[in-house]
């Protein structure tokens, strides 16, 4: 447990990080303060791929699927010195945007993946499954007739063949594939593996 005045001072150290660093950092300590009032912010979007490809995409923002919005905001506005502009908190010495874009997880909470940072401190992943599925959605949306043209695929695919033989659930991707009209694509993936 973390109190407010010790998260301060940590948040004051992250200034000399690198930005992944920082960004990875910020969200264990934002996990490690909600933690006791029952709030599992889970990161997504951008960082999601970023970790997953161990650092290949580079991302500028925090996505967190979380409940308490009211206390995040409470806190990041009137503690932590971010400003908030439309949906997005951010804190221009730190350089950290953060934004919830929702506290319903589009995936399973099963497949989270908790990652425990050097310093001990953690952080909740969307799961593998779910993250490149979301990019293949995004990719279709985009490029019905040529996803293979839009980037998001690009980084669906990239995870895939990085976590394939060894993180992936396999049969919760095809299901999830079915269900988004993306198993053609999961299942050339596979006979390319």
């Amino acid at each position: 447990m973390i109190t407010l005045e010790q998260l301060k001072r940590e948040v004051a150290t992250l200034k000399t990080k690198n930005k992944f660093n920082k960004m990875l950092q910020f969200s264990a300590l934002l996990t490690e303060y909600f933690e006791p009032k029952g709030i599992k912010p889970i990161i997504v979007g951008g960082l999601s791929v970023e970790i997953y490809t161990k650092g290949h995409y580079t991302t500028h923002d925090i996505d967190l699927i979380t409940d308490g919005w009211e206390q995040f905001n409470d806190l990041l506005t009137n503690e932590l010195d971010f400003k908030k502009i439309n949906r997005i908190w951010y804190h221009e010495d730190l350089e950290i945007a953060i934004e919830i874009p929702s506290s319903y997880l589009e995936g399973s909470l099963d497949k989270i993946l908790q990652l425990q940072l050097p310093n001990n401190q953690c952080i909740y992943v969307i799961g593998i499954e779910d993250i490149i599925i979301h990019r293949l959605e995004s990719a279709i949306a985009s490029n019905k007739d040529h996803p293979e043209y839009i980037d998001d695929y690009d980084w669906a695919e990239r995870m895939f063949h990085i976590h394939y033989e060894k993180n992936i659930d396999m049969n919760y991707l095809l299901e999830k594939a079915k269900q988004t009209n993306s198993d053609a694509i999961i299942n050339k993936w596979v006979q390319e593996s």
